[in-house]
């Protein structure tokens, strides 16, 4: 069971701590410690535990050139696989060495660097002479601890705060500073400080502050730069192309809030969660007026279709839609339809009784269904990045069962939105992943990043297998494919099973939570795995469990300023990363299945399940909840955050909730909208749309609906309440 382990702090001197949330943490989990037996397989070779055993003894025998030899062999020929740094952590074989180094005395370190100065300093040269990154980058994951391994560290966070990545920034320049007290052993911390930089310190804390304010947290920078003041008065360098006193320059800078553009700002949900950190919020608050048009979407394959689901119910809101200019895309398994948001009519087209559908661009015939039982909730969901369209298309099944008769494949399809109107541009179906005889499935829709699209594969046999593979935007071509984990499978062979994991994109890293035991760090330049942490996952979850969309939902990864928002769907605990280095900063057990992240503030996290939580962003400590006891009024579809308020759907009526205190501002009442029900909430411009189970409604602006003072709940025995 995992202990929080501390968490990253902006340190002066190495003693001083700028936040709460950037504190060393002393929370105490709430679930029993202990170990636990995993459920998944990871790519950790026995012969690196063994050689790592050996370092540790040439250590205690003070034996400095064997321990430092044998580290730069394990690097050299394992640096790509995993190491168990700690019970449930796994870091990146290199990473780990480099961080071991750190905690070495200099005599040891003295040594390393007569071996790896030649070939770091050809880096840094390479790297001023052609103005490239990649050296710079060699450096860190191959040499960081040779001399030149701090100017790579704070060229790096130049760059990325050239980028506006600030949180990359951040990482990189953190790892300058002194260590706290007590993290000598570096390697044993899990945290990688530079333990003899010769560069000074007042320009780097002057930087990580400029980070905190550009981030949004003025009241953090506020405080660091109170703090920076005190103990640097008479530090002079250069900000901003400024030379001059650091604390006047930071002062001045930090005066002036209307220099930040903060997340907040966001106009158009272009994925699911609406951001590829799956953190979305709308500028503004929400005028929900009556229905302007409604959309009504013939699904191909859901539930209610399959020849033998596992468990019958209701259709749920599966619907995504994303949105691009003025159109809104809505796609089901076979067919992605394109409508003006402002009007529902067809997309690129006057006439009302044209086609909506761009994909295919001819219908085919009918949808073979599976032969065998299904277990799963059906889900689609789409991108759009650069006027293209992005869309995960065919059989939702991801595990396919051992003797199902059907060819159950699915496609990533690019669509060309920008000039072509919807025109394909290429397909790429699973079928042609085969390997060996056993053919990988897409999971949910794509995340992108310039010419470079990333998605998760599946696969149930021979073994349940979780990858992550990258492909080239402009041709669809495989650029690489990384394997996560292998796992035990949960149901039974003879069952077709539907997942739909989709990736979290921020920063130039890729996140993963892998809903069976473990969650995952992988660097999108390449697909190398940064971290792995593991957890208990659940055992022995029903057939029903995982067809109930109401015990289940669709969960990534909730990045944002450096942490790392996880609910896996396989456990009832929510949990908070450091994203850089995978430790745990807070885990909470919830009493209910979350089945929303819906987005985090610079205070509270706000989560979904049966009921709406806040949730205290630095420690998981419950603020507020709202939501009904009746299960006829639990949350029914995803809801998002607009202003100052989270919109949350119920099956009969949408709540709006101030994010911050858990007050309920407004009730409105969907059912009485001519059978208008609750669902997956979409921001198109200045309009709600509902993404209900066979249906898409827009709701305009002009007049509220209304809403009955005193208006009496039809859920038995239950009350909205608030705390």
């Amino acid at each position: 069971m995992h202990k929080p382990r501390g968490c990253i702090a902006l340190l002066v001197l190495g003693a001083i701590c700028f936040s709460a949330e950037n504190s060393p943490a002393q929370i105490e989990s709430q679930a029993a410690a202990g170990k636990f037996r995993e459920s998944v397989s990871l790519d950790v070779n026995n012969a690196v535990l063994k050689k790592m055993g050996s370092v540790q003894d040439f250590l205690a025998g003070a034996q400095w050139e064997d321990a430092v030899n044998s580290l730069i062999q394990i690097s050299a020929e394992y640096g790509d696989t995993l190491y168990p740094e700690s019970p449930g952590r796994y870091l990146r074989v290199a990473e780990y060495c480099q961080n071991l180094l750190a905690g070495f005395p200099p005599e040891a370190i003295q040594i390393y660097r007569e071996k790896v100065d030649p070939r770091a300093r050809r880096w840094l040269e390479e790297a001023e002479t052609q103005s490239s990154v990649e050296p710079l980058l060699q450096i860190v994951d191959q040499t960081l601890m040779s001399s030149y391994g701090d100017d790579a560290l704070y060229r790096l966070g130049e760059r990325a705060w050239e980028r506006g990545e600030l949180g990359q920034a951040r990482d990189y320049w953190r790892k300058l500073l002194p260590p706290p007290p007590g993290a000598e052993g570096v390697g044993d911390a899990g945290l990688f400080y530079y333990p003899d930089s010769d560069l000074p310190v007042p320009p780097i804390l002057a930087r990580l502050i400029l980070v905190s304010f550009f981030q949004g947290d003025f009241e953090r920078a506020a405080a660091e730069l109170a703090v920076f003041r005190e103990r640097y008065p008479q530090a002079v360098g250069s900000l901003a192309g400024q030379e001059g006193n650091l604390a006047e320059q930071l002062t001045k800078i930090l005066s002036d809030r209307s220099q930040v553009s903060l997340p907040k700002d966001q106009r158009e949900m272009q994925t699911f969660a609406g951001h590829q950190t799956r953190n979305f919020r709308v500028g503004h608050q929400l005028d929900v007026g009556a229905a302007a048009w409604s959309f009504r979407v013939p699904l191909v394959w859901s539930q209610e279709y399959t020849r033998k689901p596992a468990f019958g119910q209701r259709v749920p809101p599966g619907l995504f839609p994303v949105v691009n200019g003025e159109h809104v895309f809505i796609n089901d398994s076979e067919r992605i339809y394109a409508l003006n948001w402002k009007t529902g009519a067809p997309a690129w087209s006057n006439d009302p009784q044209a086609s909506p559908i761009i994909y295919p661009s001819v219908l085919q015939g009918a949808v073979r269904l599976p032969f065998r039982s299904v277990v799963g909730v059906p889900r689609f969901t789409m991108t759009v990045a650069d006027g293209r369209l992005y869309a995960r298309m065919g059989s939702p099944v991801t595990s396919v069962a051992k003797d199902e008769r059907l060819g159950l494949f699915s496609e990533l399809v690019c669509l060309d939105l920008a000039q072509g109107e919807g025109k394909l541009l290429w397909k790429i179906s699973s079928a042609e992943l085969r390997e060996q005889n056993f053919v990988w499935s897409f999971e949910g829709a794509p995340v992108v990043a310039g010419d470079r699209l990333f998605v998760v594969l599946h696969r149930g046999f021979p073994e349940v297998q979780t990858n992550v593979a990258c492909f080239s935007t402009e041709t669809g071509e495989m650029l690489w494919n990384r394997k996560v984990c292998l796992a035990l499978r949960n149901i039974e062979e003879g069952v077709n099973y539907i997942t739909h994991l989709l990736l979290t994109l921020a920063e130039g890293q890729l996140y993963l939570s892998t809903d069976m035991g473990a969650i995952a760090s992988l660097d999108s330049l390449d697909g190398k795995i940064n971290w792995v942490v593991t957890y208990p996952s659940e055992e022995d979850v029903s057939r029903r469990d995982l067809s109930d969309h109401m015990t289940t939902g669709l969960v990534p990864c909730l990045y944002d300023q450096g942490i790392l928002f996880v609910a896996p769907q396989d456990t009832r605990r929510l949990m908070a990363f450091d994203a850089t280095s995978g430790l745990l900063l807070w885990e909470r057990d919830w009493p209910e299945q979350i089945r929303n992240l819906l987005g985090v503030t610079a205070t509270t996290l706000v989560v979904s399940g049966n009921q709406l939580f806040g949730i205290d962003r630095t420690n998981g400590a419950l603020r507020w909840k709202t939501g009904y006891l009746d299960p006829e009024g639990f949350g029914y579809g995803r809801g998002l955050l607009a202003g100052d308020n989270v919109y949350w759907p119920l099956r009969e009526e949408l709540l709006v909730v101030d994010i911050e205190r858990g007050l309920l501002r407004q009730r409105i009442a969907l059912h009485a909208l001519q059978g208008t029900t609750g669902g997956n909430l979409i921001v198109a411009g200045d309009q709600l749309l509902i993404a209900q189970p066979h249906r898409v409604t827009a709701f305009g602006n002009h007049g509220m609906v209304p809403v009955s003072p005193g208006q009496k709940e039809n859920h038995s025995a239950t009350k909205a309440q608030s705390r």
